[in-house]
């Protein structure tokens, strides 16, 4: 009798720095030229802009904008790719976009490859990504390492990691069924 052991576990997060530039960047513009003119208008009583919006109209429009972009890099911050290989199958999530996780059986997978691609040339970035061309879908958040899973049923799946030899020994075991049912290699 098989245990469902776990064989390799990683959580990864959006860290590149030029992203959280961008998102952060954006805040910036966006909210605090409107916060400013809010301050001013309502506080002086002198009208913002060329044409000036109504008190609680630039008020209303300085909440939104401020919890939409707020959302947005909060998002960005709780986003993350949980991946887990067991002695029986992979799986994984987006959380939060996905909170439940997705598991491929060992036996739906035919082969699988752990190494380089191009995130941007293969996939056209980073996050939930359809390949070009037979790529497949990609979950990824960083860098240019990833599982690449061919399945039974014709498909390929890619899913990023930084640690592609830990990857590639875990899938190895896991195809191989080397896990007893007290976790030692047999």
């Amino acid at each position: 009798m098989s245990v469902n052991k776990i064989l390799f576990r990683e959580v990864q997060r959006f860290t590149v720095w030029w992203l959280w530039l961008i998102l952060i960047g954006a805040f910036a513009v966006s909210v605090l030229p409107l916060w400013y003119g809010t301050w001013s208008q309502l506080t002086t009583g002198v009208p913002w802009g060329n044409n000036p919006a109504g008190d609680t109209i630039l008020l209303v429009t300085t909440l939104a904008v401020t919890l939409l972009m707020g959302g947005l890099v909060i998002l960005f911050a709780l986003a993350r790719l949980e991946t887990e290989i067991t002695s029986v199958d992979v799986a994984f999530r987006f959380f939060p976009f996905f909170r439940k996780w997705k598991r491929i059986s060992r036996e739906e997978i035919l082969r699988f490859e752990a190494g380089k691609y191009n995130p941007i040339a293969d996939y056209g970035g980073w996050g939930v990504r359809q390949g070009f061309g037979k790529k497949g879908k990609a979950y990824n958040v960083s860098g240019n390492l990833g599982l690449t899973l061919y399945l039974v049923n014709g498909k390929k799946l890619l899913i990023g990691t930084q640690r592609v030899q830990a990857i590639s020994y875990a899938m190895e075991k896991m195809m191989k069924g080397e896990v007893s049912s007290h976790g030692r290699s047999e």
